[in-house]
Parts: C-alpha cells; sequence; structure tokens
C-alpha cells in the first residue's frame, strides 16, 4: 500500500528492517456459494482455527477470525495470493512488487502487514507451522513461496496470539492451510495485460494427485506453478512519466546529477567559487545549469517491479494404521526480481576525501578538461587575485555509460515440514512435527571502485600526445583515463577499468529448525454445559541469518556506505499451553458462557525468559447472537538484525547546540545546559566562546547497528465484540469487533541529533549512553544510534464483517451471495522516543480511518459472475500542511473506490473444462498524485506501493482443465 513515505519511514525505524507495530483483524468472506438453502453458509463442520489448537467452529473462536477460501481466491484469479490477502480491510502490504524498487536488496519481495504494524509482528504459518523468513535477519515471510493453487483457506487470527503461537504474532497470524488431497491433474494457465497493452503477466500452474498402498493409505500430491509479471515502468503512466517536486513536473525538476556533468570551479579550502559549466547534446560548453539540462530519473525506474517465480510443493501422507499417520510438505521456491533506477549519481565528494587542496575534485591538470575551460581556469589562477583562484573542479555526473545502480535478485527457498499425528483413546489427538527452511538470497548490481575512480580522473598528457593515469602503478594495473566532460565521453576501457571487481553483492542465508510436540483433547466436563477443552505442547526453534556483503562495500570503496556483514543466530525453549472452560448451556440468558485462557513460556538464549498469556470469555444469550471478549500480553523478542547487525560507522553530520554558547547564551533554550558541562564551561572561561572548527564538526563519527542488550516488545491488547446468525435468516452471519493494541518497549533509534539534545535536557541514559564528548575540550567526538527499546505505539478500530448466501430459485438451481469487511481506524499512534510527540497516522495516506471491501457473486448451472467493490476514505498526506497553497491542496486526497468483474464459465455436467475472463479497476480509476518532496517518497513512487492502483484497469483470462 503507498503509503506517505514520511510516515511510513519513522514507523519502519522503530527496528532493523523490517519494523512493525501491532494488530487485531476481524472475519472475512468465505465459500458462501457453495452451501446449500437448507444449511448455514458456513456449515457445521468442527474446522481447527489458527487462533487455537483446540478445535472449534470459526464463529465460536474467541477471537475475531477472518477466513478466505478456495472460491474467492478463485474469483480474484490472483496468481500471487498476496494480492488476495490485500483486499482484507485489515491488512497493508509490507514489502510487495510496487515498492521495493529502491531496494537494495529484496526486489519483489511479498510479506504481510497487520494494520501497519509491520510484517515482523505478523506470524505467517503454513498448515499451523512456522515458514523460513525471507529477509536477511527478521521474521517477516516472503508469500511468493506459497502457490495459490495449492491453498484451501487462509486464516487470519489477532487479538494477542504470542500466548498460542509465539513471538511475532503480536498483530496476528495469518495461516496458509493446503489442500491435502487431491485425485487426478488439473492445469489452469492464465495472462494479464493492462488496456494500455503493459504489464503482461502469465501463469502456469499444474496440480496432480494420487492415492496408493493397501486399502489407498498413502496420498501424494504436487504442484509445478511458473509466473511472470514483466513489471512497469514510471514512464508508463503520465502521473508518474517525469520528476515533479512539489506541483512542478518536468525539466525544472529534473535531477542535476546530469549524464552530460555540472562543473563548478573550487579554491584549495574547498569553497565554491562559480564558473558553473554544463554541455549541450553536441558537448558544447555551456555556462551555468541551465533548465532542461537535468535528468528525469522516472524515465527508468519502476512503478512495480518485475517478478518471476517457478514453484514446486509436495504434499504426502501415509497411515500406519492405530489412528496414526506421518505426513511431509516440501516446498521450493525460485524467485527472480530486478530493480530499474537511473545510473549513479556520483559527485566529487564521493571520489575525494575533502581533507586538502589535493583531494577536492578533479585536478585542474586534467586534459580532458575543455581549452575553454583551461584557458578561464590558467586566467584566474595569473591575475594576482588569489580570491578567484582555482585548485580542483567539482562535479556532479550520472554515470550512464560507466554503471547503473540496478539490481538483480534470485532467492531460493526451501522448506520441509515432517511429522506423525493421530488420536487416541477418544478425546485425545497429538502431534509430533519438525520443520526445516532455508534462503538463499543472491542480489547483485553494478558500482565502481572508488580508489580507481580517483586514479581514472587524475590524467595526464604523456610525451607522445597520449592521455594517460598520471600514477605509473595505477597504469601498471590497467588504469584507463576516464573523461567525464560530457555526454558519453567515459571510454569502454575507462569504464571497465574503474568498474572491473567492484560489482555490490549481498548473499544473504536464512536458516530455520523447528521441532513441536502437541497434545489437545476434551477429557471430562466440570459442569453440563460441556467438556473442558485442553492443548499442552513443546516447541523448540532455532533461527540463523548472515547476510555476506562484498569486500568493497566492507571496507567502504565502492559508491555504497561501509557496511559489515550481518551473522547472528539464536535459539529458544517453549512450553505452552490453553483450556477452554464451558460453564452454562442451555440456561435462560445463558444459552451458552464459557471462559477460555492460554499461556507460553519461552527462554531465549538472547533475551532470556518471556511470558505471554490472554483470558477471554465468550457468552450467547440467545441463540443468534455471541458476545466474545480476550485480553492478552504478548510478546515479540528482538530478531536477528536488531540483535546482531553489526555496527556501522557514519560521519553523516550532526549539530551540537552547544556550539557557539557564551556565558550568557541561551542557545535556543540550551545554554544553561551546556555551561554545565565543565570542559564546556571551561572553554567559555577561557575563550569567551565554545567553538567547533570545520574540521571538528567533520571528525565527528559515530556507529549504527544492532544492540545485543535489546529486551522483548510487550503488547497489551484488547478485543470485544459480537457474532450475530439469527437463525431467522438462514445463510446469514455477522461479526462486531473492537479492539485496542498498545506496545511498550518498541524496539527502534531515536536519532543522533535527538541523542545530543535529550543528552543535554535530561540526563536519561536512553539518549546519553549513545553519545561521546571529550573529557577536555566538551566537543562531541562520537554519537551512535544503535537499536534501543525506546519506541511505543497504539492502534485501536472497529471491524465488521457480514456475509449471506441463498439460492433464488429464479433460474434452476441459481444462487446469490454477498459479503463485506470494514474497518474503522480509531487511531494510529506512534512515538518514536519517550520526548517525542505521540503522532496519530489514522486518516492519512496509507492509513485510511474507513476501508470496506464488498463482493457480491451470482451463479446458475454453469455460470458465475462476481463484482467486488474496494473503498478507502479520503486522506491526508501530511501532519502539516504545507506553506504553498499549492503543494498543501496536495495534502487532501479523495476518497477511491474500485471495482473487479470477473464471468466463469465450466463446460459440461464434470465442469472438467472452465474458462474466465476479468477486469481489474473497471472504471480506470486514477491515483492521486503523490509528489516526492513534500511527501517524503522518493520520485517514482508518487503513486505506487499498493493504496492506490498506478496501473489502471487490466484484464485477464483463462482456463481450467481437469484429468
Amino acid at each position: 500500500m503507498l503509503m506517505r513515505q514520511s510516515a511510513r519511514a519513522r514507523l519502519l525505524a522503530t527496528t532493523m528492517i523490517l519494523i512493525p507495530f501491532a494488530s487485531t483483524p476481524a472475519f472475512a468472506q468465505d465459500v458462501v456459494a457453495e452451501a446449500p438453502a437448507d444449511t448455514p453458509a458456513q456449515g457445521e463442520q468442527t474446522i481447527v482455527v489458527t487462533g487455537s489448537r483446540i478445535a472449534r467452529l470459526e464463529l465460536e473462536s474467541v477471537s475475531p477470525v477472518a477466513v478466505i477460501g478456495s472460491v474467492d481466491l478463485e474469483r480474484d484469479a490472483a496468481a500471487n495470493i498476496q494480492d488476495t490477502l490485500l483486499e482484507l480491510p485489515q491488512i497493508v502490504a509490507g514489502l510487495s512488487r510496487s515498492n521495493s524498487n529502491f531496494l537494495t536488496n529484496g526486489n519483489g519481495v511479498a510479506t504481510i502487514d497487520m494494520r501497519n504494524l509491520g510484517p515482523s509482528r505478523t506470524l505467517t504459518l503454513v498448515n499451523g507451522r512456522r515458514f523460513i523468513a525471507g529477509t536477511a535477519g527478521t521474521s517477516a515471510v516472503d508469500i511468493n513461496n506459497i502457490p495459490t493453487d495449492f491453498v484451501q483457506s487462509v486464516q487470519i487470527v489477532t487479538g494477542g496470539a504470542s500466548a498460542v503461537y509465539g513471538s511475532d504474532a503480536i498483530a496476528g497470524v495469518v495461516n496458509f492451510v493446503l489442500k491435502d488431497s487431491f485425485d487426478g491433474i488439473q492445469i489452469r494457465a492464465q495472462t494479464n495485460l493492462t488496456q494500455k497493452g503493459d504489464n503482461p503477466r502469465y501463469l502456469v500452474s499444474a496440480t496432480a494427485g494420487t492415492t496408493f498402498g493397501a486399502d489407498d493409505r498413502g496420498s501424494i500430491m504436487v504442484n509445478f506453478t511458473y509466473d511472470r509479471d514483466e513489471g512497469l515502468y514510471s514512464r508508463k503512466r503520465a502521473l508518474s512519466a517525469e520528476d515533479c517536486a512539489g506541483v512542478v513536473c518536468g525539466p525544472a525538476s529534473y535531477s542535476t546529477f546530469a549524464p552530460q556533468g555540472r562543473f563548478t570551479f573550487m579554491d584549495a579550502t574547498g569553497a565554491d567559487r562559480g564558473g558553473m559549466f554544463t554541455f549541450d547534446r553536441n558537448n558544447n560548453v555551456v555556462q551555468g545549469f541551465p533548465i532542461g539540462f537535468g535528468y528525469n530519473r522516472n524515465a527508468v525506474r519502476f512503478i512495480s517491479v518485475p517478478v518471476e517465480r517457478y514453484l514446486a510443493t509436495a504434499i504426502g501422507h501415509f497411515d500406519l494404521g492405530s489412528d496414526a499417520k506421518l505426513f511431509a510438505e516440501v516446498t521450493y521456491g525460485k524467485v527472480k526480481s530486478n530493480a530499474s533506477l537511473e545510473a549513479f549519481a556520483l559527485a566529487n565528494t564521493d571520489v575525494y576525501d575533502q581533507s586538502d587542496a589535493n583531494n577536492l575534485g578533479i585536478p585542474i591538470t586534467n586534459p580532458f578538461i575543455p581549452a575553454s575551460i583551461a584557458a578561464i581556469i590558467a586566467a584566474r589562477n595569473s591575475d594576482a587575485d588569489a580570491t578567484n583562484d582555482v585548485a580542483a573542479l567539482s562535479f556532479r555526473r550520472r554515470q550512464n555509460e560507466v554503471f547503473d545502480r540496478s539490481n538483480r535478485s534470485a532467492r531460493d527457498t526451501w522448506r520441509v515440514a515432517t511429522g506423525i499425528e493421530g488420536t487416541f483413546g477418544n478425546d485425545y489427538r497429538y502431534e509430533l512435527s519438525f520443520v526445516y527452511g532455508r534462503l538463499h538470497d543472491k542480489t547483485t548490481s553494478q558500482d565502481v571502485n572508488i580508489a580507481r575512480y580517483r586514479n581514472a580522473l587524475d590524467a595526464i598528457r604523456l610525451p607522445d600526445g597520449t592521455i594517460a593515469c598520471r600514477s605509473a602503478s595505477a597504469r601498471a594495473e590497467g588504469c584507463a583515463p576516464i573523461n567525464i566532460f560530457g555526454y558519453n565521453t567515459a571510454s569502454a576501457a575507462a569504464s571497465a577499468y574503474v568498474a572491473n571487481g567492484a560489482d555490490r553483492t549481498t548473499d544473504i542465508v536464512n536458516e530455520q529448525q523447528v521441532v513441536t510436540a502437541s497434545i489437545s483433547g476434551k477429557p471430562f466436563a466440570l459442569t453440563s454445559a460441556g467438556d473442558v477443552g485442553f492443548a499442552l505442547g513443546f516447541e523448540h526453534r532455532r533461527e540463523k541469518s548472515v547476510a555476506d556483503f562484498d569486500i568493497l562495500t566492507n571496507t567502504g570503496q565502492n559508491s555504497s556506505n561501509l557496511t559489515a556483514d550481518l551473522t547472528g543466530k539464536f535459539h529458544v525453549s517453549e512450553v505452552f499451553g490453553e483450556l477452554s472452560v464451558p460453564l452454562i448451556a442451555d440456561t435462560a440468558g445463558f444459552r451458552y458462557l464459557g471462559l477460555i485462557g492460554a499461556v507460553r513460556y519461552s527462554e531465549y538464549s538472547t533475551v532470556g525468559g518471556v511470558l505471554s498469556w490472554n483470558a477471554g470469555a465468550e457468552w450467547e444469550p440467545f441463540d443468534g447472537l455471541r458476545l466474545r471478549g480476550l485480553y492478552a500480553v504478548a510478546n515479540r523478542a528482538p530478531n536477528v538484525s536488531e540483535l546482531f547487525a553489526a555496527p556501522g560507522e557514519t560521519f553523516a553530520g550532526v549539530n551540537d547546540p552547544c556550539d557557539g554558547v557564551t556565558a550568557t547564551s541561551a542557545q535556543g533554550g540550551f545554554g544553561a545546559a551546556c555551561r554545565a558541562v565543565p570542559a564546556i564551561a571551561a572553554a567559555i572561561a577561557a575563550n569567551g566562546v565554545f567553538r567547533y572548527t570545520l574540521a571538528d564538526q567533520q571528525g565527528i563519527n559515530g556507529f549504527i547497528g544492532g544492540n545485543p542488550n535489546l529486551r522483548e516488545e510487550k503488547a497489551r491488547t484488547i478485543t470485544l465484540g459480537a457474532v450475530f446468525s439469527p437463525s431467522g435468516l438462514r445463510g446469514f452471519n455477522a461479526t462486531l469487533d473492537y479492539y485496542k493494541i498498545n506496545i511498550k518497549n518498541g524496539i527502534g533509534t531515536v536519532g543522533r541529533d535527538t541523542s545530543i539534545e535529550q543528552c543535554l535536557l535530561t540526563g536519561n541514559a536512553a539518549f546519553c549512553d549513545n553519545v561521546i564528548r571529550n573529557a577536555n575540550t566538551g566537543l562531541v567526538i562520537t554519537v551512535n544510534d544503535r537499536a534501543l527499546n525506546v519506541a511505543a505505539q497504539r492502534t485501536e478500530g472497529v471491524d465488521f464483517s457480514a456475509r449471506y448466501g441463498t439460492r433464488l430459485g429464479l433460474f434452476g438451481d441459481d444462487k446469490v451471495d454477498f459479503s463485506i469487511n470494514y474497518t474503522y481506524v480509531i487511531n494510529a499512534l506512534f512515538q518514536p522516543n519517550p520526548v517525542a510527540p505521540l503522532e496519530d497516522f489514522a486518516g492519512t495516506v496509507g492509513f485510511s480511518k474507513h476501508r470496506a471491501t464488498a463482493r457480491f457473486g451470482y451463479s446458475v448451472d454453469n455460470f458465475s459472475m462476481s463484482w467486488q467493490t474496494t473503498y478507502f476514505s479520503k486522506a491526508r498526506g501530511l501532519n502539516d500542511a504545507p506553506a504553498d497553497p499549492a503543494v498543501a491542496a496536495l495534502n487532501f486526497v479523495k476518497s477511491r473506490m474500485y471495482h473487479d468483474v470477473q464471468l466463469r464459465w465450466d463446460v459440461g455436467e464434470q465442469r472438467r473444462l472452465g474458462f474466465y475472463v476479468g477486469a481489474d479497476n473497471v472504471f480506470d480509476r486514477k491515483p492521486p498524485y503523490l509528489p516526492g518532496t513534500p511527501f517524503n517518497t522518493p520520485t517514482g513512487t508518487e503513486t505506487a506501493a499498493g493504496t492506490y492502483d498506478p496501473m489502471g484497469r487490466r484484464f485477464y483470462v483463462g482456463a481450467t482443465v481437469h484429468f
């Protein structure tokens, strides 16, 4: 979902890579059209819902439950199941193909984010068991590896599920229930295309299954899925075709890092001495940098990255007799994707360290400098006026013919889940399982070796008239001088030299091992209301993550930031239990009254002991109305990245408010606090003022990374709700639920400037531990910004769901069904650190206060149709309106409705051949313009990232055949 990036960035900053917030959904549509008219739409069979290990009817769950059934998946014709999940108002996109173009790795990853609380706080399961994470150091699962045609249903539960399923379930649980039996062969093929003829997508899915052995004791089914999405360039849509700044789009907003270069004169101190120049298309020198000479970055960026998927999944089980069964699930996924970004924007400050006159920029002796510019430099350096001398040339240049910075990602995911399950006695069920998962993610992109680039810029003309690198040792290793003055001037040899061996690589390996043993049953009754249900279990889990970067990235010798490798692991042993206690049944005013509870104790190798629990009650005063409530204390242990990300050094500028303080100056309210520092007071006494030199400021370093001393996050959640299923309207049911989630000790960072300021004002160790001052001079020398338990978040709202299905009898056996899912967000509060203001994002872009999805379906004989409408209420882009009225007008986004339709026809009584056709965004609803600068979104994402459809009307056609 396209979120206002400033808001999203601040929320995601609460952890290291994919950090979250918390949640509690409701319940959604299921296979209503399949229900006969004389039975409830949901059916009467008992199913195990994700919110409990005790078997319960879906509508009797104390936790709100959303269920997406197989018919819903067919009606969406979704190639990627993430597209269907995003139709639920409780779920937004964490990472997706439409918001990952700007990532350095993880392009095209698809994760789930409940209530904008973050993918790492949403636990993703397959058949009730954990799945390997899809990004380095986190718990966020890449659901690209879930084959849509193998999914029987998706169950979504919130309300503090950590007590039942462990850490990462603060926001809730998404459980993909896979089909467990199939006889025959089914092939589905589908193609998608927009009305503009772009963004093609192709899907082929084949499923086969059979039974084997005596009495058909064994069963196996396999699925192979190939899915290719070609992606969509920003330039393909008018709204995102050009760079924008505020309300201005086009050449005036193009990047000044142009492919022909922009150059200025510098003196020996590094100060700008004017003389800016660039080049026209014929490489003639142009004074200044006129409008129209910049670079349109959006011309090469993606709104939606291409994703290619190869999935192979197999499920088998074998009945051992005596009520015992062996089972196994094997998953392999190969996912390829790539970003598309403009060639790298390189500046002299990236190549030279600015330490002295010899390390400022391009030497003025460079023979590629145009003759007219060389003449101006010579004149200025010989006119006896030292104030206009030129020591070097600064530059900004797009490296179009040298290297780009587009990523190419390939991810291999393996998962095996196996074990034994069964029953004994009349009331007990057991399971022993083992899960192993492994992800290998290799991402590469072009880059340059900065030392080589500096050598190539330091060129001289040899006596024979040829131009060569000045350094003899550089020439010996193949240095070719690089000419960056004008369009396409860098030679192939020079480009190859500066990029030789400099490809930036990220090699990620995640590994997971989980052993789980559980037993459940209903051993006895306390009252006549029914049997007590229980579940007990033990789980041991090991997680390891490694992100190995190339040597130039490790040492800061390429164009990227210096980044250390990530290596970390932890293990946890857990015991858990649940209890369901019926108290009263079939009594006036108490058709049913019962209590439920769950507790889990976890012993982590990192944070030690953690206790999660929940307690609730359900009361059915009369037939057709069930009231439910649940209070939960949930926990999330810090992930590998948050704990073990190696500190990376930064020299990014910080501001000490004490700079310039005197014996009497207020210094913006910091004066007294500054003077309370003995070394600063001594400096004022000696010099009258406490002052930084430029070298002092540039020398302030810091380290940003994980923190092995982090504690777990804790959330307290409340859900109160009602389920309506009136007997007088069979086939109808509805739920209404209130939720409130309050997270404390959230993992985040406070910011380096904030640490300096708040250390002075409060003396709080959370800030002062980050700041190191020289004891003698009082100067700040180091400011760190490592992960801390400093953030707080709270969200509150109401969910409503309803569905109805019945036979009409108008045309034979025709049926109709309707469903709606609605969420009202009361607030979505975020506080990044204890002294920051509490900010409410409810009603901002990506956090719509009102969101709903409604679907109408009709079927008769072999024909069916479906119409779905998705609604987002109006939203504001910023919390504070911009001063520019024209930009302020863009701060308010009108409500949006999107409509999708599908027609389906099955051939013959056996329905072995079926055809379907559909359209998404039927009325071609345009997205709002969300400009880059005031919204803090990267150029190229003005219309993308999920909330608003950037692609326009899309069509698809497909066929399914059964053998």
